[in-house]
């Protein structure tokens, strides 16, 4: 007897949306197989929309929302809009092309990922848009509580990204701090 295999293409299958996340069936198994999502019980998991974006612009599995196969305009008509959505791809898409799992973090804007026993949090951002100092510094604060390495990441209009660690500092921590005291920076009075 020959065994004969077929080579059937993965897919998921959309059956929910909770929240800021995408709830897929998930029956071939991808999503485990390269770490994306969270599991979400009963060959269910919970992607965002930048890991659909994902699948399909990689070409890693087929979407089905019902019994029609969507393709990315598709996939954006349908799932909720969502802020972010595409700087988050790209964001993901950049750092699995350098080797990292990013996934899905915990909030529309987070990416998580581990590298050796660092576990590090990726916060989303676009140039050009306005956030409050406070929401950065107390997402900073979180993270370092939650002890994860906070990185920031800004994508610009092209599609570039940029990647900033992230710390929290006092002033009163900061030593000591260099006035210039003259036009020339000489420190000599006028």
């Amino acid at each position: 007897m020959v065994s004969v295999r077929t080579s059937e293409r993965p897919s998921v299958r959309v059956v929910g949306v909770e929240d800021w996340r995408v709830v897929v069936l998930d029956e071939s198994g991808i999503a485990d197989k390269l770490d994306l999502g969270w599991p979400a019980g009963g060959g269910k998991y919970f992607l965002d929309v930048a890991e659909i974006t994902y699948l399909v612009y990689k070409g890693l599995c087929d979407v089905y929302v019902g019994n029609e196969k969507f393709d990315l305009a598709s996939l954006y008509s349908y799932l909720p809009s969502m802020d972010y959505a595409w700087s988050k791809f790209v964001v993901l898409l950049d750092l699995r092309e350098r080797g990292r799992k990013a996934k899905s973090g915990f909030s529309p804007r987070e990416l998580f990922y581990t590298k050796g026993s660092q576990r590090i949090l990726v916060l989303v951002l676009e140039e050009n848009a306005l956030v409050e100092a406070s929401e950065i510094a107390e997402w900073v604060r979180s993270a370092i509580m939650r002890e994860f390495s906070p990185v920031i990441a800004v994508v610009d209009a092209h599609g570039d990204v940029t990647y900033y660690s992230a710390s929290l500092s006092r002033a009163q921590d900061l030593g000591r701090v260099y006035l210039d005291e003259g036009p020339s920076g000489s420190g000599e009075g006028d």
